[in-house]
Protein backbone atom coordinates (compact mmCIF):
# COMPACT_ATOMS: atom_id res chain seq x y z
CA UNK A 1 0.00 0.00 0.00
CA UNK A 2 1.02 3.28 -1.18
CA UNK A 3 0.06 6.76 1.06
CA UNK A 4 1.09 10.00 0.13
CA UNK A 5 0.58 13.56 1.64
CA UNK A 6 0.53 16.60 -0.13
CA UNK A 7 1.37 19.98 2.11
CA UNK A 8 1.22 22.99 0.74
CA UNK A 9 -0.58 26.23 1.82
CA UNK A 10 -2.36 27.52 -0.96
CA UNK A 11 -5.71 26.07 -0.74
CA UNK A 12 -6.22 25.82 -4.40
CA UNK A 13 -2.62 24.52 -5.51
CA UNK A 14 -3.35 21.75 -2.67
CA UNK A 15 -7.35 20.53 -4.05
CA UNK A 16 -6.26 21.11 -7.62
CA UNK A 17 -2.82 18.39 -7.16
CA UNK A 18 -5.64 16.18 -5.01
CA UNK A 19 -8.39 16.68 -8.05
CA UNK A 20 -6.75 16.61 -10.53
CA UNK A 21 -3.64 13.83 -10.05
CA UNK A 22 -5.31 10.20 -10.71
CA UNK A 23 -3.72 8.78 -8.20
CA UNK A 24 -5.27 5.82 -7.56
CA UNK A 25 -4.49 4.87 -11.35
CA UNK A 26 -0.92 5.79 -10.33
CA UNK A 27 -1.04 3.45 -8.09
CA UNK A 28 -1.34 5.65 -5.07
CA UNK A 29 -4.04 4.14 -2.14
CA UNK A 30 -4.05 6.76 0.54
CA UNK A 31 -3.92 10.51 -0.05
CA UNK A 32 -4.38 13.52 2.57
CA UNK A 33 -3.48 16.97 2.98
CA UNK A 34 -2.15 19.40 5.04
CA UNK A 35 -2.15 23.42 4.91
CA UNK A 36 1.44 23.19 7.39
CA UNK A 37 4.17 21.32 9.05
CA UNK A 38 2.30 21.36 12.39
CA UNK A 39 -0.51 19.90 10.64
CA UNK A 40 1.46 17.73 8.34
CA UNK A 41 2.84 16.17 11.53
CA UNK A 42 -0.36 15.60 13.37
CA UNK A 43 -1.22 13.48 10.46
CA UNK A 44 1.58 11.60 10.25
CA UNK A 45 1.58 10.19 13.63
CA UNK A 46 -0.55 7.99 12.54
CA UNK A 47 -0.97 7.62 8.65
CA UNK A 48 3.24 7.53 7.97
CA UNK A 49 3.60 8.58 4.54
CA UNK A 50 5.55 6.89 1.63
CA UNK A 51 5.34 10.09 -0.37
CA UNK A 52 5.47 13.32 0.46
CA UNK A 53 4.83 16.40 -1.70
CA UNK A 54 5.58 19.43 -0.42
CA UNK A 55 5.61 23.07 -0.92
CA UNK A 56 8.64 24.63 0.22
CA UNK A 57 7.76 28.26 1.12
CA UNK A 58 5.54 28.06 3.66
CA UNK A 59 4.39 30.02 7.06
CA UNK A 60 6.24 28.71 10.03
CA UNK A 61 8.80 25.63 9.35
CA UNK A 62 9.37 25.75 5.96
CA UNK A 63 9.20 22.67 3.58
CA UNK A 64 12.94 21.52 3.72
CA UNK A 65 12.95 21.53 7.18
CA UNK A 66 9.68 19.84 7.32
CA UNK A 67 11.35 17.00 4.95
CA UNK A 68 14.49 17.11 7.04
CA UNK A 69 12.45 16.23 10.40
CA UNK A 70 10.24 13.45 8.08
CA UNK A 71 13.44 11.42 7.16
CA UNK A 72 14.89 11.71 10.35
CA UNK A 73 11.93 9.32 11.17
CA UNK A 74 10.79 7.91 7.72
CA UNK A 75 14.32 7.61 6.06
CA UNK A 76 12.78 5.45 2.88
CA UNK A 77 10.22 8.52 2.31
CA UNK A 78 10.79 10.02 -1.15
CA UNK A 79 10.08 13.75 -1.11
CA UNK A 80 8.80 15.86 -4.15
CA UNK A 81 9.39 19.44 -3.61
CA UNK A 82 7.01 22.20 -5.50
CA UNK A 83 8.33 25.72 -5.43
CA UNK A 84 8.44 28.90 -7.54
CA UNK A 85 11.46 30.48 -9.05
CA UNK A 86 12.09 32.61 -6.31
CA UNK A 87 13.11 29.36 -3.84
CA UNK A 88 16.08 28.19 -6.26
CA UNK A 89 18.40 28.47 -3.06
CA UNK A 90 16.77 25.94 -1.86
CA UNK A 91 17.52 23.88 -4.39
CA UNK A 92 20.94 22.32 -3.47
CA UNK A 93 19.10 21.39 0.23
CA UNK A 94 16.55 19.39 -1.80
CA UNK A 95 19.31 17.70 -3.28
CA UNK A 96 20.66 16.88 -0.39
CA UNK A 97 17.72 15.27 1.04
CA UNK A 98 17.76 13.63 -2.33
CA UNK A 99 14.36 14.65 -3.38
CA UNK A 100 12.87 13.06 -6.23
CA UNK A 101 11.88 15.95 -8.23
CA UNK A 102 11.85 20.20 -7.87
CA UNK A 103 8.79 20.73 -9.67
CA UNK A 104 8.63 24.32 -10.25
CA UNK A 105 5.39 26.97 -10.57
CA UNK A 106 3.08 26.98 -12.06
CA UNK A 107 2.64 23.59 -11.96
CA UNK A 108 2.79 20.83 -14.68
CA UNK A 109 -0.10 17.95 -13.98
CA UNK A 110 2.20 15.60 -16.45
CA UNK A 111 5.42 16.76 -14.83
CA UNK A 112 4.10 16.25 -11.35
CA UNK A 113 2.97 12.65 -12.32
CA UNK A 114 6.04 11.81 -13.70
CA UNK A 115 7.40 12.59 -10.45
CA UNK A 116 5.23 10.39 -8.38
CA UNK A 117 5.66 7.49 -10.84
CA UNK A 118 9.49 7.58 -9.87
CA UNK A 119 8.57 8.11 -6.19
CA UNK A 120 6.53 4.81 -6.46
CA UNK A 121 9.05 3.29 -7.98
CA UNK A 122 11.71 3.92 -5.46
CA UNK A 123 9.02 3.27 -2.78
CA UNK A 124 8.47 -0.42 -3.88
CA UNK A 125 11.93 -1.30 -4.77
CA UNK A 126 12.94 0.16 -0.98
CA UNK A 127 10.21 -2.26 -0.04
CA UNK A 128 11.33 -5.11 -1.92
CA UNK A 129 14.86 -4.48 -0.25
CA UNK A 130 13.59 -4.68 2.98
CA UNK A 131 11.67 -8.35 2.13
CA UNK A 132 14.48 -9.63 -0.09
CA UNK A 133 17.71 -9.73 1.24
CA UNK A 134 19.28 -11.07 -1.87
CA UNK A 135 17.48 -8.27 -3.27
CA UNK A 136 18.75 -5.87 -1.23
CA UNK A 137 22.57 -6.91 -1.59
CA UNK A 138 22.22 -6.43 -5.44
CA UNK A 139 21.70 -3.26 -4.99
CA UNK A 140 23.40 -1.83 -3.24
CA UNK A 141 26.54 0.37 -3.35
CA UNK A 142 29.44 -1.19 -1.23
CA UNK A 143 28.68 1.00 1.78
CA UNK A 144 24.93 0.58 1.84
CA UNK A 145 25.68 -3.20 1.85
CA UNK A 146 28.32 -2.38 4.73
CA UNK A 147 25.19 -1.22 6.47
CA UNK A 148 22.93 -3.54 5.92
CA UNK A 149 24.88 -6.44 7.32
CA UNK A 150 25.33 -4.10 10.15
CA UNK A 151 21.74 -3.87 11.01
CA UNK A 152 21.81 -7.81 10.34
CA UNK A 153 24.29 -9.01 11.80
CA UNK A 154 22.99 -10.19 14.91
CA UNK A 155 20.86 -12.49 13.04
CA UNK A 156 22.14 -16.09 12.77
CA UNK A 157 22.19 -15.57 8.73
CA UNK A 158 23.86 -12.10 8.92
CA UNK A 159 27.07 -13.25 11.47
CA UNK A 160 27.33 -16.15 8.30
CA UNK A 161 27.35 -13.65 5.25
CA UNK A 162 29.77 -11.45 7.18
CA UNK A 163 32.29 -14.54 7.79
CA UNK A 164 32.10 -16.25 4.42
CA UNK A 165 35.03 -15.20 1.69
CA UNK A 166 33.59 -16.13 -1.15
CA UNK A 167 30.39 -15.58 -3.12
CA UNK A 168 28.74 -16.82 -6.29
CA UNK A 169 25.77 -15.86 -8.33
CA UNK A 170 23.85 -18.29 -10.56
CA UNK A 171 20.69 -17.16 -12.86
CA UNK A 172 18.24 -19.24 -13.15
CA UNK A 173 16.43 -18.13 -17.08
CA UNK A 174 13.37 -19.97 -17.57
CA UNK A 175 11.37 -20.10 -20.96
CA UNK A 176 8.63 -19.41 -19.56
CA UNK A 177 7.12 -17.43 -16.86
CA UNK A 178 6.69 -18.78 -13.33
CA UNK A 179 2.92 -17.66 -12.13
CA UNK A 180 3.48 -19.29 -8.75
CA UNK A 181 7.42 -17.42 -7.41
CA UNK A 182 7.09 -19.06 -3.53
CA UNK A 183 6.05 -22.44 -4.84
CA UNK A 184 9.15 -22.24 -7.95
CA UNK A 185 11.35 -21.64 -4.69
CA UNK A 186 10.45 -23.51 -2.28
CA UNK A 187 10.94 -26.31 -4.86
CA UNK A 188 14.02 -25.26 -5.61
CA UNK A 189 15.50 -24.85 -1.57
CA UNK A 190 14.23 -28.44 -1.41
CA UNK A 191 16.04 -29.59 -4.32
CA UNK A 192 19.44 -28.18 -3.02
CA UNK A 193 19.59 -26.87 0.48
CA UNK A 194 20.30 -30.81 2.06
CA UNK A 195 23.13 -31.35 -0.96
CA UNK A 196 24.95 -27.39 0.01
CA UNK A 197 24.13 -28.38 3.71
CA UNK A 198 26.76 -31.34 3.36
CA UNK A 199 29.25 -29.42 1.67
CA UNK A 200 28.91 -26.54 3.90
CA UNK A 201 27.39 -23.96 1.30
CA UNK A 202 24.93 -21.46 2.48
CA UNK A 203 22.48 -20.13 -0.04
CA UNK A 204 20.11 -17.19 -0.50
CA UNK A 205 17.46 -17.31 -3.34
CA UNK A 206 14.91 -14.83 -5.13
CA UNK A 207 13.49 -13.79 -8.54
CA UNK A 208 14.12 -10.19 -9.96
CA UNK A 209 11.89 -10.96 -12.73
CA UNK A 210 9.09 -13.50 -13.74
CA UNK A 211 11.81 -15.49 -15.99
CA UNK A 212 14.69 -14.49 -13.80
CA UNK A 213 15.45 -17.04 -10.85
CA UNK A 214 18.55 -15.98 -8.61
CA UNK A 215 20.93 -18.41 -6.44
CA UNK A 216 23.64 -17.19 -4.47
CA UNK A 217 25.84 -19.08 -3.26
CA UNK A 218 28.50 -18.07 -0.23
CA UNK A 219 30.87 -19.92 2.00
CA UNK A 220 34.71 -20.39 2.85
CA UNK A 221 37.14 -20.13 -0.31
CA UNK A 222 38.04 -24.05 -0.05
CA UNK A 223 34.18 -25.27 0.13
CA UNK A 224 33.29 -23.49 -3.51
CA UNK A 225 36.19 -21.86 -5.31
CA UNK A 226 37.12 -24.81 -7.72
CA UNK A 227 35.19 -27.43 -6.10
CA UNK A 228 34.13 -29.45 -9.41
CA UNK A 229 32.79 -31.89 -6.75
CA UNK A 230 30.30 -29.70 -5.69
CA UNK A 231 29.73 -27.83 -9.01
CA UNK A 232 28.52 -31.45 -10.59
CA UNK A 233 26.31 -32.19 -7.77
CA UNK A 234 24.83 -29.06 -7.87
CA UNK A 235 24.13 -29.16 -11.64
CA UNK A 236 22.65 -32.56 -11.22
CA UNK A 237 20.27 -30.94 -8.43
CA UNK A 238 19.08 -27.98 -10.11
CA UNK A 239 18.64 -29.79 -13.10
CA UNK A 240 16.00 -32.16 -11.87
CA UNK A 241 14.01 -29.61 -9.85
CA UNK A 242 12.58 -27.99 -12.52
CA UNK A 243 9.20 -29.76 -14.38
CA UNK A 244 8.95 -31.25 -17.45
CA UNK A 245 7.20 -28.30 -19.24
CA UNK A 246 9.94 -25.62 -17.10
CA UNK A 247 12.72 -25.56 -20.05
CA UNK A 248 15.31 -23.44 -18.41
CA UNK A 249 18.91 -22.09 -18.74
CA UNK A 250 21.80 -21.69 -15.93
CA UNK A 251 23.89 -18.79 -16.15
CA UNK A 252 27.27 -18.89 -13.77
CA UNK A 253 28.69 -15.58 -12.74
CA UNK A 254 32.59 -15.30 -11.33
CA UNK A 255 33.03 -15.63 -7.95
CA UNK A 256 33.81 -12.53 -5.87
CA UNK A 257 35.40 -12.49 -2.77
CA UNK A 258 33.23 -9.22 -0.88
CA UNK A 259 29.95 -8.84 -0.84
CA UNK A 260 30.31 -5.46 -2.35
CA UNK A 261 31.37 -6.49 -4.99
CA UNK A 262 28.09 -9.18 -5.33
CA UNK A 263 27.17 -7.01 -8.31
CA UNK A 264 29.88 -8.10 -10.14
CA UNK A 265 29.00 -11.54 -9.53
CA UNK A 266 25.47 -10.75 -10.84
CA UNK A 267 26.13 -8.93 -13.96
CA UNK A 268 28.66 -12.09 -15.17
CA UNK A 269 26.20 -14.19 -14.73
CA UNK A 270 23.14 -12.15 -16.76
CA UNK A 271 25.85 -11.99 -18.92
CA UNK A 272 26.50 -15.88 -19.65
CA UNK A 273 22.54 -15.97 -20.35
CA UNK A 274 23.32 -14.83 -23.54
CA UNK A 275 24.76 -17.89 -24.67
CA UNK A 276 22.04 -19.81 -24.65
CA UNK A 277 21.65 -19.14 -28.01
CA UNK A 278 23.91 -21.76 -28.69
CA UNK A 279 23.91 -24.16 -25.59
CA UNK A 280 20.38 -24.95 -25.56
CA UNK A 281 17.71 -25.03 -23.27
CA UNK A 282 18.30 -27.63 -19.98
CA UNK A 283 21.96 -26.60 -20.45
CA UNK A 284 24.20 -24.14 -18.30
CA UNK A 285 27.27 -22.06 -19.13
CA UNK A 286 29.54 -19.92 -17.24
CA UNK A 287 30.32 -16.06 -17.80
CA UNK A 288 34.17 -16.67 -19.45
CA UNK A 289 33.03 -19.27 -22.10
CA UNK A 290 34.07 -18.16 -25.60
CA UNK A 291 31.63 -16.59 -27.72
CA UNK A 292 31.41 -14.23 -30.72
CA UNK A 293 28.84 -11.67 -32.52
CA UNK A 294 28.50 -12.61 -36.05
CA UNK A 295 29.10 -9.90 -38.33
CA UNK A 296 28.03 -11.32 -41.61
CA UNK A 297 25.14 -11.54 -44.01
CA UNK A 298 23.98 -14.89 -45.50
CA UNK A 299 26.17 -15.05 -48.81
CA UNK A 300 24.19 -14.23 -51.85
CA UNK A 301 25.62 -17.23 -53.80
CA UNK A 302 24.20 -19.37 -50.99
CA UNK A 303 20.80 -17.71 -51.17
CA UNK A 304 20.29 -18.35 -54.18
CA UNK A 305 21.91 -22.21 -53.98
CA UNK A 306 19.01 -22.95 -51.44
CA UNK A 307 16.66 -21.20 -54.05
CA UNK A 308 17.62 -23.56 -56.41
CA UNK A 309 17.55 -26.81 -54.46
CA UNK A 310 13.44 -25.84 -53.45
CA UNK A 311 13.01 -25.13 -57.14
CA UNK A 312 14.12 -28.17 -57.73
CA UNK A 313 12.33 -29.92 -54.75
CA UNK A 314 15.39 -31.37 -53.68
CA UNK A 315 14.84 -31.76 -49.94
CA UNK A 316 18.46 -33.27 -48.86
CA UNK A 317 20.47 -30.19 -51.06
CA UNK A 318 18.20 -28.05 -49.38
CA UNK A 319 18.27 -29.26 -45.92
CA UNK A 320 22.30 -29.93 -46.50
CA UNK A 321 22.37 -25.87 -46.30
CA UNK A 322 20.16 -25.42 -43.60
CA UNK A 323 22.28 -28.03 -41.83
CA UNK A 324 25.96 -26.74 -42.70
CA UNK A 325 24.55 -23.27 -42.11
CA UNK A 326 23.38 -24.10 -38.10
CA UNK A 327 26.50 -25.78 -37.07
CA UNK A 328 28.88 -23.04 -38.88
CA UNK A 329 26.74 -21.19 -36.36
CA UNK A 330 27.63 -23.11 -33.33
CA UNK A 331 31.03 -23.67 -34.37
CA UNK A 332 31.56 -19.83 -33.75
CA UNK A 333 29.69 -19.75 -30.63
CA UNK A 334 27.50 -17.08 -31.93
CA UNK A 335 24.97 -15.32 -29.64
CA UNK A 336 21.60 -14.27 -31.20
CA UNK A 337 22.41 -10.81 -32.44
CA UNK A 338 20.54 -9.43 -35.38
CA UNK A 339 22.80 -10.39 -37.50
CA UNK A 340 21.83 -14.14 -37.02
CA UNK A 341 18.49 -13.61 -36.36
CA UNK A 342 18.38 -12.05 -40.18
CA UNK A 343 20.28 -15.20 -41.18
CA UNK A 344 17.33 -17.02 -40.68
CA UNK A 345 14.75 -14.59 -41.96
CA UNK A 346 16.10 -14.36 -44.89
CA UNK A 347 15.90 -18.21 -45.20
CA UNK A 348 12.79 -18.24 -44.55
CA UNK A 349 12.06 -15.76 -46.98
CA UNK A 350 13.56 -17.44 -49.79
CA UNK A 351 11.07 -20.47 -48.70
CA UNK A 352 7.92 -18.51 -48.57
CA UNK A 353 9.31 -17.20 -52.28
CA UNK A 354 10.19 -20.88 -53.52
CA UNK A 355 6.54 -21.79 -52.48
CA UNK A 356 4.67 -19.23 -53.97
CA UNK A 357 6.73 -19.75 -57.38
CA UNK A 358 6.27 -23.81 -56.94
CA UNK A 359 2.62 -23.78 -56.48
CA UNK A 360 0.92 -20.72 -56.55
CA UNK A 361 1.77 -17.50 -58.23
CA UNK A 362 2.13 -14.35 -56.56
CA UNK A 363 -0.88 -13.78 -53.54
CA UNK A 364 -1.27 -11.82 -50.41
CA UNK A 365 -0.95 -14.38 -48.15
CA UNK A 366 2.42 -14.65 -48.87
CA UNK A 367 3.18 -11.16 -47.19
CA UNK A 368 1.12 -12.64 -43.89
CA UNK A 369 3.22 -16.08 -43.76
CA UNK A 370 6.59 -13.82 -43.93
CA UNK A 371 5.32 -11.78 -41.02
CA UNK A 372 4.09 -14.92 -38.86
CA UNK A 373 7.13 -16.12 -39.45
CA UNK A 374 9.43 -13.09 -38.58
CA UNK A 375 7.60 -12.99 -35.50
CA UNK A 376 8.07 -16.42 -33.97
CA UNK A 377 11.70 -15.87 -35.19
CA UNK A 378 12.51 -12.97 -33.35
CA UNK A 379 10.72 -14.51 -30.23
CA UNK A 380 12.99 -17.52 -30.11
CA UNK A 381 16.02 -17.83 -27.52
CA UNK A 382 18.23 -20.33 -29.30
CA UNK A 383 19.86 -20.77 -32.96
CA UNK A 384 18.42 -24.27 -32.37
CA UNK A 385 14.65 -23.21 -32.87
CA UNK A 386 15.18 -21.21 -35.43
CA UNK A 387 17.39 -24.07 -37.43
CA UNK A 388 14.12 -26.43 -36.46
CA UNK A 389 11.32 -24.07 -37.46
CA UNK A 390 12.91 -23.06 -41.28
CA UNK A 391 13.81 -26.86 -41.41
CA UNK A 392 10.25 -27.90 -40.57
CA UNK A 393 9.01 -25.29 -42.88
CA UNK A 394 11.24 -26.81 -45.67
CA UNK A 395 9.49 -30.26 -45.05
CA UNK A 396 5.92 -28.80 -44.89
CA UNK A 397 6.66 -27.11 -49.23
CA UNK A 398 8.79 -29.65 -50.50
CA UNK A 399 6.66 -32.51 -49.38
CA UNK A 400 3.52 -30.99 -49.45
CA UNK A 401 0.60 -34.11 -49.91
CA UNK A 402 -0.85 -34.59 -53.06
CA UNK A 403 -4.61 -33.59 -52.57
CA UNK A 404 -2.69 -29.95 -51.53
CA UNK A 405 -0.69 -30.06 -54.47
CA UNK A 406 -3.65 -30.85 -56.87
CA UNK A 407 -5.34 -27.69 -55.43
CA UNK A 408 -2.31 -25.89 -55.60
CA UNK A 409 -2.23 -25.92 -59.13
CA UNK A 410 -5.66 -25.76 -59.73
CA UNK A 411 -5.49 -22.29 -58.66
CA UNK A 412 -2.63 -21.73 -60.82
CA UNK A 413 -3.97 -22.82 -63.37
CA UNK A 414 -6.75 -20.40 -62.27
CA UNK A 415 -4.99 -17.70 -62.17
CA UNK A 416 -2.56 -18.45 -65.18
CA UNK A 417 -5.71 -18.42 -67.08
CA UNK A 418 -6.87 -14.92 -65.74
CA UNK A 419 -3.47 -14.00 -67.02
CA UNK A 420 -4.00 -14.91 -70.46
CA UNK A 421 -7.62 -14.17 -70.69
CA UNK A 422 -8.40 -11.16 -68.42
CA UNK A 423 -9.21 -8.86 -71.68
CA UNK A 424 -11.68 -10.87 -72.38
CA UNK A 425 -14.92 -9.14 -71.13
CA UNK A 426 -16.89 -12.04 -70.58
CA UNK A 427 -14.58 -13.93 -68.07
CA UNK A 428 -16.51 -14.99 -64.90
CA UNK A 429 -16.53 -17.27 -62.57
CA UNK A 430 -19.00 -19.39 -64.61
CA UNK A 431 -16.43 -19.63 -66.84
CA UNK A 432 -13.19 -20.26 -64.83
CA UNK A 433 -14.93 -23.47 -62.93
CA UNK A 434 -15.59 -24.54 -66.20
CA UNK A 435 -11.59 -24.44 -67.57
CA UNK A 436 -10.70 -26.39 -64.19
CA UNK A 437 -14.07 -28.72 -64.37
CA UNK A 438 -15.35 -27.60 -60.91
CA UNK A 439 -18.42 -26.27 -59.95
CA UNK A 440 -18.03 -22.26 -59.59
CA UNK A 441 -19.00 -22.35 -55.48
CA UNK A 442 -16.80 -25.06 -55.22
CA UNK A 443 -13.53 -22.72 -56.84
CA UNK A 444 -14.79 -19.76 -54.85
CA UNK A 445 -13.98 -21.60 -51.42
CA UNK A 446 -11.04 -23.22 -52.63
CA UNK A 447 -9.19 -20.04 -54.32
CA UNK A 448 -10.22 -17.37 -51.45
CA UNK A 449 -8.51 -20.11 -49.06
CA UNK A 450 -5.36 -20.59 -50.91
CA UNK A 451 -5.11 -16.79 -52.02
CA UNK A 452 -6.88 -14.87 -49.16
CA UNK A 453 -9.01 -13.22 -52.03
CA UNK A 454 -11.96 -13.66 -53.90
CA UNK A 455 -11.60 -14.29 -57.60
CA UNK A 456 -13.68 -11.69 -58.57
CA UNK A 457 -11.19 -9.17 -56.83
CA UNK A 458 -7.61 -11.01 -58.34
CA UNK A 459 -9.47 -10.07 -61.51
CA UNK A 460 -10.11 -6.49 -60.90
CA UNK A 461 -6.54 -6.12 -59.07
CA UNK A 462 -4.43 -7.96 -62.28
CA UNK A 463 -7.00 -6.08 -64.53
CA UNK A 464 -6.04 -2.58 -63.22
CA UNK A 465 -2.35 -3.63 -62.96
CA UNK A 466 -2.38 -4.22 -66.68
CA UNK A 467 -4.09 -1.13 -67.11
CA UNK A 468 -1.68 0.81 -65.07
CA UNK A 469 1.07 -0.50 -67.20
CA UNK A 470 -1.06 0.71 -70.80
CA UNK A 471 -1.19 3.83 -69.33
CA UNK A 472 1.92 4.56 -70.12
CA UNK A 473 1.80 4.71 -73.59
CA UNK A 474 0.48 7.66 -74.71
CA UNK A 475 -0.75 6.81 -78.26
CA UNK A 476 -3.62 4.63 -76.22
CA UNK A 477 -7.05 6.51 -75.72
CA UNK A 478 -8.59 5.54 -71.98
CA UNK A 479 -11.59 3.90 -74.11
CA UNK A 480 -9.24 1.75 -75.98
CA UNK A 481 -7.47 0.76 -72.51
CA UNK A 482 -10.51 0.15 -70.72
CA UNK A 483 -11.45 -1.63 -73.25
CA UNK A 484 -8.36 -3.93 -73.76
CA UNK A 485 -8.53 -4.86 -70.12
CA UNK A 486 -11.89 -6.05 -70.17
CA UNK A 487 -14.32 -3.15 -69.52
CA UNK A 488 -16.68 -2.07 -71.94
CA UNK A 489 -17.85 0.98 -69.58
CA UNK A 490 -14.46 3.24 -69.86
CA UNK A 491 -16.25 5.68 -67.27
CA UNK A 492 -17.00 2.49 -64.90
CA UNK A 493 -13.38 1.68 -65.31
CA UNK A 494 -12.24 4.88 -64.27
CA UNK A 495 -14.24 4.89 -60.69
CA UNK A 496 -12.59 1.57 -59.91
CA UNK A 497 -9.55 2.43 -61.07
CA UNK A 498 -9.65 5.60 -59.01
CA UNK A 499 -10.82 3.67 -56.07
CA UNK A 500 -7.26 1.28 -56.55
CA UNK A 501 -4.99 4.25 -57.01
CA UNK A 502 -6.57 7.13 -55.43
CA UNK A 503 -6.19 9.12 -59.28
CA UNK A 504 -8.38 8.82 -62.41
CA UNK A 505 -6.50 7.38 -65.00
CA UNK A 506 -5.89 10.43 -66.81
CA UNK A 507 -4.22 11.84 -63.40
CA UNK A 508 -1.60 8.69 -63.05
CA UNK A 509 -0.92 8.82 -67.10
CA UNK A 510 0.14 11.85 -66.17
CA UNK A 511 2.20 11.59 -63.27
CA UNK A 512 3.46 8.37 -65.09
CA UNK A 513 4.85 9.55 -68.20
CA UNK A 514 5.92 12.90 -66.27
Amino acid sequence: MIRLIIVEDERVIRQGIEKHVPFEELGVDLVRTAENADEAFKICEAFKPDIIISDIMMPGMNGIQLCQKFKEVLPECQIIFISGYSDKEYLKAAIELRAVSYVEKPISIPELKEAIIRAIQSVEKSKRQSTYLLHSLLGMSGEETGNLLNTIELSQEGKILKQASVFCIFILHTRKSISNAAEFSNRCQGSISGMLASAGIHFLTDFVEKDLFVLLLYGQKETISGNEEVMSALWSAVSAMPREDEDCFWGIGKEVESLKMLPDSYQSALSSLQFLSFKGWNHWAAYDEPYSYYQDKLPEALQNEFHKALLHKDLKAATDILNDTYQMLIDNHAVLNFNVRNIYYTLDSVIVQSDRELYLGIFSKEEKRKTENAKFLDGVKTLWEMHAFVSRHVTEVLEENDKERKNNFIVKHVIEYIWENYGDKGLTIQVLAEVVYLTPTYLSNLFKEKTGMTIGGYLTEYRLKKAGELLGDPKLKLYQIADMVGYEDANYFAKLFKKKTGMIPSEYRENKLG
